[in-house]
């Protein structure tokens, strides 16, 4: 952490702190008021000029208080990185609204950014898992109608895509279980990314009828789709009341940048994998996340397990960094706990 005299620390976390919650400069007289330190007004002024002149903090008019540089929130959340915990009321809110979670992972990504950003009052946003380093656990179809069928893919993590198939011929049951049964004694631990390109060829007795390579033909199609890495975003909408409260005037051009910045998925995700550079952990990037437009905003990042998914935050420079920080991490591990074959296994039994 930076070196800073003890004096300093102290006065430099209750500037960012106070700024968080009440986005209003802070005075050396309210310092005093809450520490009540035993030393005179003009010492801390003093200090708060020595923290100014190293770019800490700055004056966003003359004969103001100070408020927080980036250097400053970066100072705070390197204190608050091994101290964030959230409340025991919290953790349970977060375990109950994974339990009605099955194995659908595309919802589990879905009910994490929901979490990410109500329990924030911030953005939220997950990338799944690496697609590409996903394997098969199984397909299981079963029929609807007389010509119809539900094909679901299961792989290590769960559900990852489902759709329809038409039968050419009214199949029986036990004809739908044998063709299941073909399938996923030959796929099943395959990487998605190498099912698409098996070659008809290269199968077992029976690969050749006509149902089996209909159930092929969908389940290409269908992985097809879940090739494209994709990432889920809510809460966007909670940050337009804070940058009305505290920036007016560049509210609606701030926000319209970060609107943008999430609806190139693609460019999104190659930004976070940037700004984590093969870090794990958390990574907390501040006014300096490598998008356009996006220097007013923070990005608190976590890696998951399997298969390097990423989950997290997006806020106002003056975000909470303690909240934000404990439950990124805290809904990490609940995320890998969900994901781990254990527990899939324990669902299924």
């Amino acid at each position: 952490m930076t070196d800073l005299p003890e004096r300093q620390r102290l006065i430099l976390k209750e500037i960012v702190d106070r700024y968080i919650r009440f986005h209003e400069p802070v005075s050396s007289r309210m310092i005093l008021e809450d520490y009540g330190l035993e030393v005179s007004s003009a010492t801390v002024r003093n200090d708060m000029n020595d923290l100014e002149e190293a770019g800490f903090i700055a004056k966003p008019y003359s004969s103001s208080g100070r408020i927080p540089t980036v250097r400053g929130y970066q100072f705070f959340v390197e204190w608050l990185l091994d101290l964030s915990e959230l409340s025991r009321e919290e953790r349970v809110e977060i375990v109950e609204a994974y339990e009605m979670q099955q194995l659908d992972v595309e919802q589990t990504m879905r009910q994490t950014a929901f979490l990410l950003g109500n329990m924030t009052g911030c953005a939220g946003f997950v990338i799944p898992p690496r697609p590409a380093e996903t394997k098969l656990e199984r397909v299981v179809m079963f029929k609807v109608t007389h010509r119809l069928a539900f094909l679901l893919i299961v792989s290590d993590i769960g559900i990852v895509e489902h759709g329809y198939v038409t039968l050419e011929e009214d199949l029986q049951p036990d004809e739908i279980a044998r063709i299941m049964s073909l399938i996923n004694d030959t796929l099943r631990g395959i990487h998605l990314a190498d099912i698409r390109s098996l070659s008809l060829e290269d199968g077992p007795e029976g690969w050749y009828e006509r149902p089996v390579r209909q159930a092929m033909l969908v389940l290409g199609r269908l992985l097809q789709h879940r090739m494209q890495r994709s990432i889920q975003f809510e809460g966007l909408l909670n940050l337009t009341e804070t940058l009305k409260e505290v920036v007016p005037e560049q509210a609606m051009d701030h926000f319209s940048h970060l609107s943008l910045a999430a609806q190139d998925e693609a460019s999104f995700i190659e930004a976070v994998a940037q700004a984590r550079d093969g870090r794990e952990g958390l990574v907390v990037s501040i006014g300096d996340f490598p998008l356009d437009g996006l220097g007013s905003f923070s990005v608190v990042s976590r890696d998951y397990r399997p298969h390097a998914g990423v989950l997290g935050i997006i806020g106002p420079l003056w975000m909470d960094y303690g909240r934000a920080l404990s439950t990124a991490s805290y809904l990490a591990n609940r995320l890998e706990s969900l994901l781990s074959p254990s527990h899939l296994r324990s669902l299924e039994e």
